[in-house]
């Protein structure tokens, strides 16, 4: 190898160390700033969830009772009332899958 071939080798990897350093300034900042912002919304939304979920399946529990329904609710019990109404309305399992992505979103 030459001087002149070195020279440019040098250079070449003094700009992939900038870019390097870009990429890396990128990940530490914006993107872990991200990942932060989100892990704190899921958090808050999964505490949201549990204050509610309870006083919710309450509310709905005594409504029924005194629409003559006695049937009890709770929000984890949603995917297994799909399952019966898919059951009852022959679906096939597609169809059943598109409800509850749909029911889920």
């Amino acid at each position: 190898m030459s001087g002149e071939e070195i020279k440019e080798l040098k250079e070449e990897m003094k700009e992939m160390n900038k870019k390097l350093d870009l990429i890396l300034n990128f990940l530490e900042k914006d993107v872990k700033i991200n990942c932060d912002k989100m892990g704190d919304h899921i958090d808050f939304v999964e505490k949201v969830y549990d204050n509610v979920k309870n006083p919710l399946g309450y509310l709905c529990n005594k409504l029924n009772y005194f629409s003559n329904k006695n049937d009890q609710y709770t929000l984890e019990n949603i995917k297994k009332e799909i399952e019966e109404e898919n059951f009852e309305l022959n679906l096939t399992q597609e169809e059943f899958d598109d409800i509850v992505m749909s029911e889920s979103d």
